[in-house]
């Protein structure tokens, strides 16, 4: 009796979900009323309320998937490069969510969670050399860095992924190597 009303739930969120995709084609978020929504859904609103209170809260919810996938991508590996590079293909393989994500929600604030748990999993010491010269920059460069790639991604997420997930990888990488280097 439970799988089935997971699957109930898991379809309806799903159906709700599209619609909100489809509508945010054509309209801001704020424009959208939960009376549209469930109608394009074909959902009542009674099914809406039963998970979510607006349809922002269906837009945070896929933001904090975009975060765990993110976060498992970073899991797999301890190499940097290899993390960028996995994290680019994540984006690319399911480009409407990340367009939604990055263009109609606050993608900027996945990716500096994101970049935040990249800093733990990659403490700065192991990345910067540390004299007293470059010090005081560290913090700055890595602030730097992290906006740097937030700015290229989102970029590229807009311009709808013109460049292969490799080649934005590799920019970010080159980029991300060379600060290292300060």
């Amino acid at each position: 009796m439970e799988l089935r009303k997971d699957r109930r739930v898991q379809y309806t969120k799903k159906l709700l979900r599209e619609a909100l995709f489809d509508l945010l084609k054509d309209k801001e978020l704020s424009q959208i009323s939960i009376t549209e929504l469930c109608k394009t859904a074909d959902v009542n609103r009674n099914s809406f309320y039963r998970h979510y209170n607006i349809p922002m809260d269906i837009l945070l919810e896929l933001e904090e998937e975009v975060f765990e996938k993110l976060s498992a991508v970073l899991r797999q590996s301890y190499k940097m490069d290899e993390v960028i590079l996995l994290s680019c293909k994540l984006l690319e393989n399911d480009k409407e969510m990340s367009k939604i994500v990055f263009t109609k929600g606050d993608g900027s604030g996945i990716l500096s969670r994101i970049l935040t748990s990249v800093r733990n999993h990659f403490p700065v010491e192991d990345q910067i050399e540390l004299t007293p010269e470059t010090k005081p920059f560290v913090e700055m460069a890595y602030e730097f860095g992290e906006k740097g790639s937030i700015a290229v991604i989102k970029n590229w997420v807009e311009s709808d992924f013109v460049l292969p997930a490799e080649s934005v990888a590799q920019m970010i990488s080159y980029l991300v190597n060379k600060l290292n280097k300060l």
